[in-house]
């Protein structure tokens, strides 16, 4: 079964990591690389993304006037999802055990996983 782990950072967290020394930074990036590695076999795609302020948002225009596009979420977004990985695992136990390991727990605040089924249409 494929899954897909979403992974959010918090305003906080992303200044917190901005802040460290370069060789924290680099122990924290190896930590996620270990992640990753042990995992490997499992993970069948995934990306980390870039900044908020590099998105864009659409959304329907009101009454017909085609579609809106906006920079970034909101100021006010508590959560931004910081990237995805695509898993490859039996269940869905498997996939929660996989994403409860991830590096960023413990480290930073309002870090959050989710994760969730890919649909698959028969």
């Amino acid at each position: 079964m494929r899954f897909v782990m979403f992974t959010f950072n918090s305003p906080e967290g992303i200044s917190a990591w901005e802040a460290m020394a370069p060789e924290e930074q680099a122990a924290d990036v190896e930590r996620h690389r270990e992640w990753f590695r042990r995992y490997g076999e499992k993970i069948a795609g995934g990306e980390e993304l870039d900044e908020p302020g590099m998105v864009k948002t659409l959304r329907p225009g009101r009454q017909g006037e085609g579609v809106v596009v906006t920079d970034g979420p909101f100021v006010e977004t508590k959560e931004i999802l910081g990237g995805f990985v695509i898993l490859e695992a039996d269940s869905m136990d498997e996939a929660v055990a996989m994403a409860s390991e991830w590096p960023a727990f413990g480290r930073y605040r309002g870090v959050t996983v989710q994760v969730q089924p890919v649909f698959v249409r028969e």
